[in-house]
């Protein structure tokens, strides 16, 4: 063991040959880190004792008779308020906006719902991050990690007809479907992170966290063999380190390593001799690091190891805490005290209470008158010297606390406090000024936050299925831009598609209605103004109609309160050009107009000449189309007479040839019945002859 405490590896590739050389070496790295950070973590958990404003000696006074002026908890409180009052919304933009690339805009804008939809639910993601900057403003440093998290079921697909027929006792195959997908933010206790020694965040080779895991949760995370690991953990009663100090269950501190040189992730305890767990980086992340940079709040060229606020004034608040238990002690002193003469035992009822408006009887009144009456027998403690003593302090106090504003930039503007002598511009100079240190502080917190929403982009885009995001995004709602979604959703997906992920530092703090509402009026007004001008310079001049449109739209790109209509005004930027590039026919001069106007007149005459014309026409045409349809009425009665002539004719015709066959019938008939008498005559006079 070197003095430092760790072991110092020569060369990593032959330590790694030797057996548990991999856990020798992260051991080593762990103890060299800790010794790296002890110092910082020592101070910091007494910061965090002072913000909690834990009783503590102060110059030797008794912690009971101690006044505590608890300026710090309070500038902390303001600061934290101004970098981060709410839930910061998160801004997605395509890396070139080009006008005609809609699919991307609906891409950027689905994530951007996606996004803001996750971390606005249980309002998880913003008290994270103001956990992680009260770790920046009070021990120095803050960090939040972040993960994808996904819960699958092995199910088993029916076999094919194919499999079946090919061998007809196939079995079904199995396979793991996702049944549960979300992106998991977790805050990291200052005190449980650490990384490399490095002189910048550049140089930092691994980040780690601890873990604390009780024996179930660890066998469920890496199996049977975490119940050889020890549960080591036990926090002690005066540790300031975790806020939990009375556990029921044991646990064990687990550390969780990403290694930027490997790209592997490895898990291990101290406790046991051997790596728990380790995998290649499953991510797959841009920067490799499930998180930001750390939120710290000082640093150092050389040191990547922070430096906190307090820091800067620990002698100033340690002053006036002193100051204020000094004045706190001399208000006790002051009180009516003082001795009397023991002979004159009657003027101690006179301070007493039932001695109001009563007259108390003094025995030997001229030795009393000799030596000056009450003033010669009563002497009272000197309260003037204490008076102007606690004068002289609050003074004093004064004094601190203005060197403590002057050191941690917490002007009386910030705090709301301001002196009535004091003009308008002296106050926005005040406030100018004092602004500047808490802009640089929230363009790191801006920067952390940042970061923070694009590594969740990045965990949606490469591991998130596309039904989920659509419906954290609820792309069902996007009526707008409903026929783009699905080629954004694909286009999500795609490697090769750029997009920037950032957050705009007004969101960190309360909304300010009155500069949204003059936003939204300076967009309208924006809008307003360059038409009127714009437009009768395209009606002269069609040519310049896409150059000014074009320009309208670069000018309302700077307006956030114009981004959902940036598809809308797409579509009718689009229309004009149209219009545009098939304009109408020029318009007529006055003269043009005039003789058009009489041609027109002359024009309807005419037709209502024609038209008359023609109803005449019609008049005639009907007359002697009623003349023919009479005259056909008549020879079509005619017809019918004479169809009723030929058929009277027809029947009498019948009629005479039916009597006539009758007669004829008749005739024949007695011509037969003539001519059976006569045989029969003939018959009779035969038979005599026969008979002789």
């Amino acid at each position: 063991m070197a003095a430092e405490g760790y072991t110092k590896i020569e060369s990593l590739q032959e330590q790694t040959k030797e057996p548990g050389g991999d856990y020798q070496r992260w051991m080593a790295e762990l103890q060299a880190a800790d010794k790296e950070l002890d110092k910082w973590r020592r101070n910091g958990r007494k910061i965090v004792k002072e913000y909690r404003a834990e009783r503590s000696e102060v110059s030797g006074i008794d912690p009971s008779m101690e006044r505590r002026f608890n300026l710090f908890t309070a500038n902390v409180n303001i600061l934290q308020t101004s970098l981060m009052n709410q839930v910061p919304s998160a801004t997605v933009n395509r890396e070139f906006k080009d006008q005609a690339d809609d699919v991307a805009r609906v891409a950027c804008y689905i994530l951007e719902r996606a996004i803001n939809s996750h971390n606005n639910r249980n309002f998880r993601l913003a008290n994270i991050l103001k956990q992680v900057v009260q770790d920046m403003l009070v021990p120095g440093a803050g960090l939040s990690w972040h993960t994808y998290y996904a819960e699958t079921e092995t199910k088993t697909q029916e076999p094919t007809e194919a499999m079946l027929q090919a061998n007809p006792q196939a079995e079904g195959l199995e396979y793991d479907e996702v049944v549960k997908e979300e992106i998991r933010d977790e805050y990291v206790y200052w005190e449980d992170m650490l990384w490399s020694p490095a002189r910048t965040w550049d140089e930092v080779r691994w980040l780690a966290r601890r873990t604390y895991l009780t024996r179930d949760q660890g066998v469920k995370r890496f199996g049977k063999d975490f119940k050889k690991v020890p549960l080591d953990y036990a926090p002690k009663k005066n540790d300031s380190s975790v806020e939990s100090k009375n556990l029921v269950f044991q646990q064990a501190i687990v550390y969780e390593i990403w290694d930027k040189e490997t790209k592997k992730v490895l898990w291990l305890s101290k406790g046991h001799d051997k790596l728990l767990e380790e995998k290649d980086d499953f991510l797959n992340l841009d920067d490799f690091y499930p998180c930001a940079a750390p939120l710290i709040a000082g640093l150092s060229n050389g040191s990547y190891v922070p430096i906190p606020d307090y820091a800067y004034a620990k002698d100033q608040y340690k002053e006036l805490n002193e100051v204020n238990t000094r004045i706190g002690l001399l208000v006790r002193a002051c009180r009516v005290a003082g001795v009397y003469d023991k002979s004159s035992a009657q003027l101690k009822d006179l301070l007493s209470n039932a001695a109001e408006n009563t007259l108390v009887p003094v025995d030997q009144w001229a030795a009393f008158a000799e030596k000056g009456g009450i003033k010669g027998v009563i002497d009272w403690i000197p309260l003037e010297q204490i008076v102007a003593t606690i004068d002289q302090l609050l003074k004093a106090r004064e004094d601190v606390k203005q060197q403590i504003y002057e050191i941690t930039g917490m002007a009386d503007i910030i705090r709301g406090a301001s002196k009535a002598s004091e003009t308008l511009g002296a106050q926005k100079i005040k406030a100018q000024y004092a602004s500047m240190r808490i802009q640089e502080r929230q363009k790191g917190v801006v920067q952390f936050c940042s970061t923070v929403f694009d590594i969740q982009v990045q965990l949606m885009r490469k591991h998130m299925d596309i039904e989920q995001i659509g419906k954290l995004a609820q792309v069902e709602f996007m009526a707008e831009d409903q026929q783009l979604v699905q080629q954004a959703l694909q286009l999500i997906k795609m490697p090769e598609f750029v997009l920037r992920c950032q957050v705009e530092s007004d969101t960190l703090s309360d909304i300010d209605f009155q500069a949204e509402k003059q936003d939204r009026m300076d967009y309208m007004q924006s809008i307003s103004g360059f038409l009127k001008d714009a437009l009768p310079t395209i009606q002269n001049d069609p040519m310049m109609g896409p150059f000014l449109l074009q320009l309208l739209q670069f000018s309302l790109a700077g307006f956030k309160v114009g981004k959902k209509f940036e598809g809308e005004m797409d579509r009718v930027f689009q229309q004009i050009q149209q219009k545009l590039a098939n304009p109408p026919p020029p318009q007529p001069s006055p003269e043009e107009q005039k003789m058009q106007g009489e041609m027109k007149l002359m024009e309807q005459e005419g037709q209502q000449k024609a038209q008359e014309h023609q109803m005449r026409m019609q008049e005639g045409q009907q007359k002697v189309a009623m003349g023919q349809q009479n005259l056909q009425l008549k020879a079509q009665e005619n017809k019918l007479k004479l169809v009723g002539h030929q058929q009277d004719a027809a029947i009498k015709q019948q009629q005479g040839q039916q009597k006539m066959e009758q007669n004829k019938a008749a005739f024949w008939q007695k011509l037969q019945e003539q001519q059976m008498k006569h045989a029969m005559q003939t018959f009779q006079g035969a038979i005599p002859s026969v008979r002789q």
